[in-house]
């Protein structure tokens, strides 16, 4: 319970406690001064009985004395009317049971009037006769009495509202600081590191509030320094130094990502800019201007297709080359004719260059599997055919066979419905293992499709048309299913520990994702620590609902890891805006590291800023053991690759 309901709970017991005591105190005047009143009320008619009854009684008359009780009896008002002779013996006497009307039993039971009866002395000239004794009747004592109780109550309650809503108000305004301070902690604990705006009016709340701006302005200026630190290297390894680009290799190592199915798409393309009779140009002007030049056919780049392509870098002296995702052939062709007006705009200001100082540019589209050799002599086919075709070219390469291109994709189609109609999809298994003591932190799931002819469809393979086709929220739900029932039957056996990846598709999928909300709910219940993993490339897709995707894996106390990551220029910054519980290097990096110092000193930076961020660093496509060795030297706290084992179907049995 939080410290304001606690707070709020414990005022609220005491102000009921108030109310209550004084509406028992409201009730009990009451009810004493009904009690006087019966008592007086009896008295004054014991006293106006005195008079007739002494002449009655004095002259003997005892039918006129038991009239003149009547009378007054009658009336309703009391319950027993009595005269006394000298003896004590009853003379005369009218008496009815107490009668209570329209009062609860229960409340007639618990306050009980008791009120004093009235006596007055009976004479005869110097001779005592005797006394007369009233009692008054309480019926409308008692009703009075309830209703009193019930207004005295009413308004007691009300006033215990008005008290509630004023303790709410000030304990909202009191302590309004302590959500900023808890949201703060929450927020670190997210690895969040942001400052408390509130200023608390209390000394010991501003305290509190002033230590933990500065903890967390100290944490966040730290670890801006490692990511500083960690981007430099990076760039140094990694961007070109006159564009401001990626460089050849960190093209090489992205293209190769894509070619091995390591990024998600279903269609991508190549564009492909080269500057002709560049080096003639900074024969002519200087290697300054020549800079400044491309620095500016950079520019342009990003101004036209920064927010389509996922890879931007100079490739060569003269060179460019940018790869777009999923893009049909229309924006495509598009983003080309505006590549192309913005250059020949930016070539136009260029005196006395000229007629062979232009550009060519080709456009391809590849797939998974592609070889690099294979693409790259495609693209250098395309600027080839745009130089051909005259100064400032463009050509797009859309491929001969798209008829037959567009029949396999339906057939393919086809064949992956009929696999999660048919429930055709078998698990495989990779163990992931600590590198200080070899035993297995966890076990990647991965699926393959099962074809009509039983073989086992690499998903690199069918994943593409999947994609292209929208049908991955349905092949992550039967992967999972899968994962679920396999679970299920396993209850009783020793923990496991599974990580499974998840494509962008599936995330922005509502029924999708109300379903795996209504499964992780019940996945404790199975002796499983689950992991979900969402690509580099992936999460920069669409951070937001990448973001809302964790929240819900943290709510379930399920773990978050970002596969593939370090080699986009955004991997430093995704790993300060969407802290993960781990992440897995890219293969292209760890091959890099052995070979480059500088990819190395990136290395060392990421696991730096990742320890900061209490984020576990696993290391992908690890061969040999010398590898393990430097990783191990590098701090790099797991690895994954064919050096531990590959996938098989005995892991996906979770074994």
């Amino acid at each position: 319970m939080t410290l304001r309901r606690q707070l709020f709970l414990g005022i609220s017991l005491i102000f009921l406690g108030v109310f209550v005591g004084l509406a028992l105190l409201g009730v009990s005047g009451t009810r004493q001064y009904l009690e006087e009143q019966l008592g007086s009320h009896a008295q004054d008619a014991a006293s106006s009985l005195v008079h007739p009854l002494s002449q009655s009684l004095g002259a003997g008359d005892r039918t006129l004395a038991e009239t003149q009780v009547a009378t007054l009896f009658d009336r309703g008002y009391f319950q027993r009317i009595a005269v006394l002779g000298n003896d004590g013996k009853v003379v005369v006497e009218r008496e009815l049971p107490a009668k209570i009307d329209a009062v609860p039993l229960w409340f007639s039971s618990w306050l009980t009037l008791e009120a004093q009866p009235g006596e007055a002395f009976l004479a005869s000239g110097w001779r005592q006769l005797g006394k007369v004794v009233v009692i008054s009747q309480p019926t409308h004592a008692y009703q009075y009495l309830w209703q009193s109780a019930l207004e005295i109550s009413g308004w007691m309650f009300l006033a215990y509202l008005l008290a509630l809503w004023l303790t709410r108000m000030v304990l909202r305004w009191i302590l309004n600081p302590l959500s900023a301070i808890e949201r703060s902690a929450l927020e670190i604990q997210q690895k969040h590191f942001g400052q408390i705006a509130v200023k608390p009016k209390a000394l010991e709340l501003s305290r509190v509030v002033r230590a933990m701006n500065d903890m967390s302005r100290k944490i966040s200026e730290f670890l801006d320094a490692e990511s500083k630190k960690a981007e430099q290297f990076r760039r140094e390894a990694y961007q070109d130094e006159v564009t401001g680009l990626d460089n050849r290799r960190s093209f090489d190592l992205r293209l190769a990502q894509a070619l091995n199915g390591e990024i998600e798409f279903s269609d991508a393309a190549l564009i492909g800019v080269d500057i002709n009779n560049l080096k003639h140009f900074n024969t002519e002007a200087s290697y300054r201007q020549g800079d400044q030049f491309l620095a500016s056919i950079a520019a342009a780049a990003r101004e036209i297709l920064g927010e389509q392509a996922s890879i931007l870098c100079r490739i060569g002296g003269s060179s460019f080359g940018f790869v777009v995702f999923d893009r049909d052939q229309l924006t495509l062709s598009t983003l080309g004719r505006q590549l192309r007006d913005r250059l020949q705009g930016i070539f136009d200001t260029v005196d006395g260059a000229g007629e062979d100082f232009s550009f060519s540019i080709g456009m391809i589209h590849f797939q998974h599997g592609d070889t690099r050799g294979r693409v790259l002599s495609r693209l250098d086919l395309a600027i080839e055919s745009a130089r051909q075709s005259g100064r400032n070219a463009l050509q797009y390469v859309v491929e001969v066979g798209a008829s037959e291109a567009a029949m396999g994709s339906m057939a393919w189609r086809e064949l992956i419905r009929n696999a999660l109609a048919e429930n055709r999809w078998t698990l495989l298994g990779q163990p992931v293992v600590s590198l200080s003591s070899g035993e297995v932190m966890q076990q990647e799931i991965m699926t393959r499709l099962v074809g009509d002819d039983g073989e086992l469809v690499p998903a690199s393979v069918f994943l593409p048309m999947a994609m292209r086709h929208k049908l991955m929220p349905e092949i992550d739900q039967a992967l999972l299913s899968l994962v679920f029932r396999k679970l299920e039957e396993r209850q009783g056996q020793e923990p496991v520990n599974l990580a499974v990846n998840l494509s962008n598709q599936s995330l922005e999928n509502r029924d999708f994702m109300n379903w795996l909300a209504g499964r992780l709910a019940q996945v404790r219940k199975h002796g499983v620590q689950l992991s979900f993993e969402l690509t580099e490339y992936g999460c920069s897709l669409d951070l937001d609902a990448s973001r809302a995707f964790v929240d819900m894996l943290r709510a379930h106390q399920v773990r978050f890891g970002i596969d593939h990551f370090g080699l986009a220029p955004t991997s430093l910054q995704l790993l300060r805006e969407l802290p993960p519980d781990y992440v897995k290097l890219d293969v292209g990096l760890i091959s890099e590291v052995a070979q480059n110092e500088a990819a190395r000193a990136l290395l060392r930076s990421i696991v730096s800023l990742a320890s900061s961020l209490e984020v576990e660093v696993i290391a992908q496509g690890v061969e040999s053991a010398s590898q393990v060795d430097m990783l191990l030297s590098d701090s790099v706290t797991g690895g994954q690759g064919y050096h531990f084992g590959a996938p098989s179907a005995e892991r996906g049995e979770f074994s």
